[in-house]
């Protein structure tokens, strides 16, 4: 498919009865492309900003997340980066599973780049990822690293040695509820009111809270429903505690060049793992008055310290 999706950018702004600032609508008015790809007998969507020849970058989502959150960032990247983000499967606009594992969502990661053109002709992409997509984009690189130029993650819970983490406990409770349907909304007023952020946190921009809400969902008879599979939520052996407790060493490993850009009011970067990261020189970019969602709260920040990173580190 690969086509210029202008007509959809416009949407999502007619979509938005809200106040807009000028910075967000001419985000959206930067032409993009839009195409889908199988991976695993599955269609995971994507977006593209940017010459294709250009360096490329991979951006993934966070947990029942979906690619718009990167929607009104990369189009500020694109004047030198050719920029895909994409919906990993059972979130967004891409495919289901019958079964989740990061290692096919690391397939993802490849198989996208390469559709977008990000490895012609030897081409090396970057991945800039966000918390949960942080986990997707680290066993990636660990799975083939020349195949990557460098990493850069956005609030991703790591552990120092000895820590221990309340998230992967919240996520067994979550598993032993069950997998339940998705109550179906009314109405969109009915979305905005259910929504929420994971974790919870303020947001002072609310125009980017209703973006995000109103492309969470999906219309079906009598209303509408979370588009992510509430299957996500299902058995995922792989993260246990010592899969949390392995993250931070195996990232400060790395063979490519890697950063860490975190908010400063979030939780999932302790003090005592920040100065683990330091120790081992791995680069830190702190987001002033911002959360663990830092491209809702600090956008325009979040886009200069990833500019900045993908400069510095290459």
């Amino acid at each position: 498919m690969n086509t210029t999706s202008t007509r959809s950018a416009q949407t999502d702004l007619d979509l938005l009865d809200v106040d807009l600032p000028d910075w967000f609508v001419r985000a959206l008015q930067i032409p993009r492309r839009e195409d889908f790809v199988d991976v695993a007998g599955t269609r995971i969507h994507y977006f593209q900003w940017g010459d294709p020849t250009l360096p490329g970058v991979v951006m993934t989502h966070g947990f029942m997340a979906h690619a718009r959150c990167w929607a009104f960032i990369a189009p500020f990247l694109a004047a030198r980066y050719s920029v895909v983000a994409f919906d990993l499967s059972g979130m967004g606009d891409s495919g289901w599973r019958t079964r989740y594992d990061t290692e096919v969502r690391a397939e993802e990661c490849m198989a996208v780049a390469i559709h977008a053109g990000l490895t012609a002709q030897g081409r090396r992409p970057a991945l800039v990822c966000h918390s949960y997509g942080g986990g997707i984009g680290l066993a990636a690189v660990e799975r083939q690293p020349d195949f990557w130029s460098q990493m850069i993650v956005c609030d991703m819970t790591m552990l120092a040695p000895g820590e221990t983490s309340q998230f992967e406990e919240q996520r067994r409770q979550q598993q032993n509820r069950g997998v339940r349907p998705h109550k179906v909304a009314a109405d969109l007023a009915q979305v905005f009111a259910r929504f929420r952020l994971a974790p919870e946190q303020p947001c002072a921009n609310t125009f980017l809270l209703h973006y995000m809400a109103v492309h969470s969902v999906k219309a079906v008879d009598g209303g509408y429903v979370w588009k992510f599979d509430p299957a996500i939520f299902g058995p995922d052996p792989g993260r246990d505690p010592e899969w949390w407790q392995s993250i931070a060493p195996r990232f400060t490993q790395l063979s490519i060049p890697a950063a860490v850009i975190y908010g400063e009011h979030s939780a999932m970067l302790s003090e005592r793992v920040l100065a683990y990261l330091s120790d081992a020189q791995v680069p830190l970019v702190k987001i002033t008055d911002a959360h663990h969602h830092i491209m809702l709260d600090q956008p325009l920040a979040l886009i200069a310290a990833i500019e900045s990173l993908l400069q510095t580190l290459s």
